[in-house]
C-alpha cells in the first residue's frame, strides 16, 4: 500500500529544460574557451550535481563553474520555466488520496524553493530533500533512504518518479519501485534501459500506477 510519492523536480514536474541547457552552455562558453561541448555532452550534465559537473569539466576551479551556471540560471529563471501539462491536476488528485508528496532533487534548496514558489506549487509538497540535505546525491540511494527514514516507510510504500537515469538508479539502489516519465528530454526509450518499474507518457497516467499499487 502506497503512502508517499517521491518526485524529481527538473524535467519531471517543472519544464526547466531550456533554462538548464542554456545555463550549461553559458558556463561552458565562459570557462572552456578551448573547447565546445556538443548538445549530447551538455545533456549528459543533467542529473549530476553542479559541483560534480564542475569537477569533471573545470577541475581546477569547479566553484567558478557553479557560480557561472547559477548566475545565468537565476537571472533567467522566472521567464524560462513552466509546469509540464497535467502536473497540477495530477498532484491535486494524489493529495486527494491522502498520499504524502515529496521532492527529491539534486538541486540546491534555495533554487528548488524558488521554482516551486514561482509556479505556485510549493504547498503541494510535504517534504523536500535537496542536495543540501544529503552527503551522497542520486544515483546513490541516500536521498530516498532519507525519505523512508523521515516518514518511517517501508520500501514498498513509496514510488520514485523521475526523468533521468539518476532517478531510476537511485530507486533501484534503494529497493523501491520507480516511474520514468515519457516526456523526459532523453525520451522513454533511453530510460527503459535503466529498468524502471513503470513508464508513463502523460501525468494523469501516474494515477493508474497508484491505483495498481494500492493506496
Amino acid at each position: 500500500m502506497l503512502k508517499a510519492i517521491l518526485f524529481d523536480l527538473d524535467g519531471t514536474i517543472l519544464n526547466t529544460n531550456n533554462l538548464i541547457f542554456n545555463s550549461f552552455r553559458q558556463a561552458f562558453e565562459e570557462l572552456l574557451s578551448d573547447r565546445t561541448l556538443s548538445d549530447d555532452e551538455i545533456i549528459d550534465c543533467i542529473g549530476p550535481t553542479l559541483q560534480q559537473t564542475g569537477e569533471k569539466y573545470c577541475p581546477e576551479n569547479p566553484e567558478k563553474f557553479v557560480e557561472c551556471y547559477r548566475k545565468y540560471y537565476q537571472n533567467n529563471h522566472d521567464e524560462m520555466i513552466e509546469v509540464f501539462p497535467g502536473i497540477i491536476e495530477m498532484l491535486q488528485a494524489l493529495k486527494g488520496l491522502g498520499l504524502r508528496l515529496v521532492i527529491v532533487t539534486s538541486k540546491k534548496r534555495d533554487m528548488t524553493l524558488k521554482g516551486l514558489k514561482c509556479l505556485k506549487m510549493f504547498d503541494y509538497f510535504d517534504l523536500i530533500v535537496s542536495s543540501d540535505d544529503i552527503l551522497h546525491p542520486k544515483p546513490h540511494p541516500e536521498p530516498i533512504e532519507t525519505v523512508l527514514k523521515y516518514y518511517h516507510l517501508n520500501r514498498d510504500e513509496c514510488l520514485m518518479v523521475g526523468d533521468n537515469s539518476h532517478d531510476i538508479e537511485c530507486a533501484n539502489h534503494a529497493g523501491v519501485k520507480s516511474v520514468a516519465v515519457g516526456w523526459a528530454m532523453r525520451g522513454a526509450d533511453y530510460l527503459k534501459t535503466y529498468n524502471p518499474t513503470y513508464i508513463i507518457n502523460e501525468a494523469k497516467d501516474l494515477l493508474n500506477v497508484v491505483k495498481k499499487e494500492g493506496v
